[in-house]
């Protein structure tokens, strides 16, 4: 969380003992409760608190039902489940830069952005990170369609792992969408979790936001 949070340039989030809630400040996403516990109870609690602007993300073993149960407390979760991805960096493959494509890296703080770029410019690929202790953050991992399947994916995962280790870091973490899980494994990251998010009704009255966080 906190590796995500630097790389989206977030305010550190506010802790509710089992509940994390962050401010994205986004349209229609302002707000973002994150949990590692499934309990049915306190789903059932927290969705008191989900509307269509402040979402709730449960990380869990069983992505289906919790989404199972998120539904049956009234929230309406998002189709796509994403995936808590880790790798040793050790045993990162770090692939060389095809031609013409030309790499670069750029450093701010604990932040690290890494780029693919055509001779004319354009940002073929991409890809982010955030360093914290002996973790690496990875994040928006991305290639323009019109450059797929030329191996840039890898070779942005590699330049990243490459200066994670720079930095003394010796494990990664990401969030994988469903298209990005079968890139990820290929390079050797394992799946730890299930990321299950979901969103509230317009016409629902919700519950204070205060309140049901720090209710227990």
């Amino acid at each position: 969380m906190a590796g995500w949070r630097l790389c989206r340039g977030l305010e550190q989030p506010l802790e509710y003992d089992d509940v994390l809630l962050a401010h994205l400040g986004l349209p229609g996403r302002e707000r973002e409760m994150f949990t590692l516990t499934d309990d049915p109870a306190l789903i059932d609690r927290l969705a008191a608190a989900v509307t269509e602007t402040t979402w709730l993300t449960v990380t869990t073993q069983y992505g289906d039902a919790a989404a199972a149960r998120m539904g049956a407390a009234g929230l309406q979760p998002f189709a796509e489940q994403k995936v808590l991805m880790s790798t040793a960096l050790r045993n990162h493959p770090q692939p060389a830069t095809p031609p013409p494509y030309q790499l670069s890296v750029q450093t701010d703080g604990p932040l690290d952005r890494v780029q693919l770029q055509t001779p004319d410019g354009t940002v073929a690929a991409r890809g982010m990170m955030a360093t914290v202790g002996t973790d690496a953050v990875m994040h928006d991992i991305h290639t323009d369609p019109d450059h797929r399947r030329r191996g840039l994916g890898s070779v942005v995962m590699g330049a990243l792992s490459r200066r994670a280790l720079e930095r003394g870091a010796d494990s990664a973490l990401l969030m994988a969408t469903e298209v990005g899980v079968q890139l990820y494994r290929s390079l050797g990251w394992l799946p730890e979790a299930t990321m299950v998010t979901a969103s509230g009704s317009a016409s629902a009255v919700r519950s204070d936001l205060g309140a049901v966080l720090a209710s227990r």
